[in-house]
């Protein structure tokens, strides 16, 4: 069976948020004399400075009133456009710390090797879980609003190389992130902004299945809102990387915005309680909850 992964990286494929990770920079090979607080609050003082678009929740609030009525190519945007529209909105709020970044040079001349160097230094934060399912897939793509395509690479490569896995023992990555251009194997300083909200990755996922073949079948693996829009997408099958022994709070906003109960979940919250639980709200494909990419592995096979 071809099976083609496409994933979020920060706390899907990691166990933590890796952009906070890569703040570091500045300060590790470069004497940078903001402090990134600046950038936080920059980022905080977005929410003030632009509106969002209201959004109508739960999510899944159509189907929950009718499990007849399921998602489809042809009713996708009519039944997910509050959310569209709410993601959308939230464009400007990111690009407002972005573009502060950029100002201010916050990543400006720091050499791709040693971002590179960097992330080989940080490999306990990816769930060590991730390389038997990357390995077993046929292709494998981040979807992603990390900053750094060679951090993310570079990381995930190095983690193989120490369970003696080589470049031709795996599939090719593509990552498609909101990734810090360069120039001469130097950090500009600014970012191609390609993806920065949930709809970005909705977008790049429709984009990447025209080029997928007809038989494949596809996965979308995401963690958080911004990849919700992705997971629910038709004809693919989407899972939500949620454990609530060891995140319980995120494990309950996440349930609550999608609008799902224990009738829909079963045993997944229970202690000794399955991995993996289905969501079949979608006419081709389905929504899946695990716990673990190893209770992923399961459901590839």
């Amino acid at each position: 069976m071809s099976n083609i992964i496409l994933s979020d990286y920060d706390e899907t494929i990691t166990s933590v948020d890796t952009i906070s990770t890569l703040a570091m920079l500045p300060y590790l090979y470069k004497q940078f004399p903001i402090p990134w607080s600046h950038f936080t609050d920059t980022y905080a003082a977005g929410f003030q400075k632009f509106k969002t678009s209201d959004r109508a929740l739960p999510i899944l609030q159509p189907w929950l009133l009718d499990q007849s009525k399921l998602i489809s190519a042809a009713n996708f945007n009519a039944l997910f456009q509050s959310e569209i529209s709410y993601q959308d909105s939230v464009r400007p709020i990111e690009l407002n710390s972005v573009s502060e970044m950029e100002r201010a040079g916050a990543f400006t001349g720091i050499s791709l090797e040693n971002v590179k160097e960097f992330a080989t230094t940080k490999l306990s934060l990816i769930r060590e879980d991730f390389v038997p399912v990357w390995k077993e897939a046929s292709e494998m793509y981040i979807v992603s609003v990390n900053w750094s395509k060679e951090f993310i690479e570079a990381s995930l490569h190095a983690l193989a190389s120490s369970k003696d896995l080589g470049v031709k023992d795996l599939p090719p990555l593509h990552t498609h992130c909101n990734t810090l251009t360069s120039r001469d194997g130097k950090l500009t300083g600014e970012f191609n902004k390609s993806i920065v909200t949930g709809t970005d990755k909705v977008r790049e996922l429709q984009s990447l299945l025209k080029k997928f073949p007809a038989a494949s079948t596809v996965w979308y693996v995401g963690d958080s809102e911004t990849d919700l829009l992705s997971v629910l997408y038709p004809g693919i099958n989407g899972v939500l990387i949620l454990d609530p022994a060891t995140n319980e709070k995120k494990f309950n906003k996440m349930v609550t915005v999608l609008g799902l109960t224990s009738s829909h979940i079963k045993d997944y919250s229970g202690k000794g309680s399955t991995c993996i639980a289905k969501i079949s709200c979608k006419e081709s494909g389905a929504l899946y909850l695990v716990k673990s990419w190893k209770a992923l592995s399961k459901l590839l096979k």
